[in-house]
């Protein structure tokens, strides 16, 4: 498979794999990150070697199939311990994956063995020569969500933390509450841009304020029933916030668990 490569400022490019799951390389003067694997389709171990000169520290943003699947390529992947019992969930989902996305995906059992990953915590810091990837806090999607902050270039790496369509519906998933809190601490942090993992352009920081809106639309509004694709067992409750802000070309929204209660 042929994988995309987008250069959002020098030292940071999003890599795709065509299904609308992206990964990002910080590329410093004396290190490299990639964070996140996406689903593990396709050689990206090759792929990122051909546009890195060294080696990268790989690190999970959380530990969803469509953000570790391709861990088995590399031979240490860092993952907060928090969402490490979702390996075994996600090694459970691997039949139902392959019926929904119509692939062989085997080989991501591997990618689900726990002891691949090795520990990282909010506070760590990773100095690339010119740019620092440190890790921040953004629980929520899941228990051990992190982020990487590059105070430098002004970007955060969000994985799905902060989305435009957030999501909060998977049984790992923390409260509302918690989840509007995170909005607010987000909007703290010393950054302009992200990057959110299912998407090839950076979001500028204001637009959180945006995804605030929805939180207490919930409870206020009967919500559209929701079945997550890959896994529609999975069911929510999805919130519009806007159909399609002027700004950024997207819904806003939030997809809660089913039987969420209103904000506190």
């Amino acid at each position: 498979m042929e994988f995309s490569c987008k250069e959002i400022v020098p030292g940071i490019r999003q890599i795709g794999d065509g299904q609308d799951n992206f990964c990002t390389l910080l590329t410093g003067s004396r290190g490299a990150v990639l964070f996140d694997t996406m689903v593990g389709l396709g050689d990206l171990k090759g792929f990122i070697r051909d546009l890195c000169p060294v080696e990268p520290t790989v690190i999970a943003s959380h530990g969803h199939f469509d953000h570790v699947g391709g861990a088995r390529q590399f031979s240490t992947v860092y993952m907060n311990p928090a969402d490490l019992p979702l390996l075994e969930v996600g090694r459970g989902q691997i039949p139902v994956l392959e019926r929904t996305l119509g692939r062989d995906l085997s080989g991501m059992e591997e990618s689900f063995q726990p002891e691949r990953y090795r520990p990282i915590h909010p506070g760590q810091a990773l100095d690339l020569g010119g740019m620092t990837a440190e890790v921040v806090d953004l629980s929520g999607h899941t228990p051990g969500s992190i982020g990487l902050l590059c105070r430098e270039l002004g970007v955060l790496l969000a994985g799905d933390a902060l989305s435009p369509q957030a999501c909060i519906l998977f049984p790992e998933s923390l409260p509302l509450d918690h989840y509007a809190r995170l909005l607010d601490q987000a909007g703290q942090l010393p950054f302009h841009q992200f990057l959110s993992a299912h998407f090839d352009v950076p979001f500028p920081k204001h637009i959180i304020e945006n995804f605030s809106r929805c939180v207490p639309l919930v409870g206020k509004k009967r919500g559209m029933e929701y079945s997550f694709g890959p896994l529609p067992h999975i069911k929510g409750r999805l919130y519009v916030g806007e159909v399609r802000n002027q700004e950024i070309g997207q819904l806003i929204c939030l997809i809660t668990k089913p039987d969420t209660p209103p904000p506190g």
